[in-house]
């Protein structure tokens, strides 16, 4: 099994989380890939060296690869160069610079393309810097979008997940203002199902249990606080309980405070809650979560898992950087991969 891991922005902790992540070996016939530059990595490895850490070098075990077809040696890391022939061991920390921005946007679409081509088996992506693009006249456009795009996936999930919660979003990155008018049944019903196919094909989640949040505080209580629960997503949920039947246990809308105490003392009421927009499901997951989540995609014919954190250019070259969403998510997409595979292999 093959894991590929974008590099992310070399300016950022991204290169930092993936080196800490990889300290210790994963499983037996799971080789890391990294889409990035040696020399950043080389780099970034000699300054947490030099830090006061318990950080132990990898430097020999990275394994700088010219094809995916390499036979990378057990325990060790294999690197491709997307960019060679530059200086990126001088990229400065903490700074945004044209190369970073030119790094991060080819070591993310290496690993795409390799996906498509079936070289590697999943995708993990490190933060990268969307206002980068700029400085090279491209748009500023996520991960998402680009894997939307590339794998013709109109019905695509963001997904946020820990051991206990996992949140999938109806609408993501909107200002508040426009959230209501952004809400259609037809968008909540292919996320709630999309929600469904991939807890059973991605977590093996047999009869998913969704729960499924309210806009407005109280769930609206009866259009006293707004009419999106009673026009919108009620009706929504009454026609997808009869499309599931007895496939999927859907309940709500819920208000989302009384729904998400319902997680408190170690407990897992639901398999997946359904929220209206970003910070609704994001500030109780990485309230839970934090540091040991995981971004996925949903609604794709690939794995993809992503840190629940961005670039942190103010701490990046410090050495202080927190690994554990990165290993997080290499560890989840193996997974993934394994049952995946395994479920192939049974037919």
């Amino acid at each position: 099994m093959k894991i590929g891991i974008s590099m992310g922005d070399p300016s950022g902790i991204g290169p930092e989380v993936i080196l800490k992540a990889l300290g210790a070996p994963l499983e037996d016939g799971v080789s890391p890939i990294v889409f990035g530059s040696h020399a950043v990595l080389a780099r970034v490895d000699e300054m947490l060296v030099k830090g006061k850490t318990e950080y132990q070098s990898l430097v020999e075990r990275l394994e700088p690869i010219d094809s995916l077809n390499a036979k990378i040696t057990p325990g060790n890391i294999g690197v491709l160069d997307v960019l060679p022939g530059s200086h990126d061991e001088k990229i400065p920390f903490g700074e945004r610079n044209e190369r970073s921005a030119q790094l991060q946007l080819a070591a993310f679409h290496r690993a795409v393309t390799a996906s498509q081509s079936g070289e590697i088996d999943a995708i993990v992506t490190a933060p990268w810097t969307k206002e980068l693009f700029r400085i090279i006249d491209m748009p500023a456009v996520g991960h998402t979008e680009i894997l939307a795009e590339a794998f013709d996936a109109p019905d695509h999930v963001m997904m946020l997940a820990g051991a206990r919660l996992r949140v999938a979003l109806v609408t993501t990155h909107l200002p508040l203002k426009d959230v209501s008018r952004a809400l259609e049944a037809e968008r909540i019903k292919s996320v709630i199902r999309t929600t469904a196919a991939d807890l059973t094909r991605l977590y093996g989640v047999e009869n998913p249990n969704i729960a499924v949040c309210g806009l407005n505080p109280h769930a609206g209580e009866s259009r006293v606080m707004g009419d999106e629960e009673e026009d919108i997503i009620t009706p929504a949920l009454k026609e997808l309980a009869v499309e599931f039947g007895d496939a999927v246990e859907l309940s709500g809308p819920h208000p989302a405070d009384t729904l998400f105490a319902r997680f408190r003392d170690g407990r897992q009421p639901f398999d997946a809650v359904i929220c209206m927009y970003h910070d609704q499901g994001l500030i109780p997951l990485k309230l839970l979560h934090f540091g040991e989540s995981a971004n996925i995609t949903l609604g794709l014919p690939v794995v993809r898992t992503s840190v629940d954190h961005g670039t942190a250019y103010d701490i990046a070259g410090w050495g202080v950087a927190d690994p554990g969403s990165m290993r997080y998510a290499i560890e989840l997409a193996v997974e993934m991969v394994g049952r995946i595979q395994k479920r192939a292999a049974a037919r």
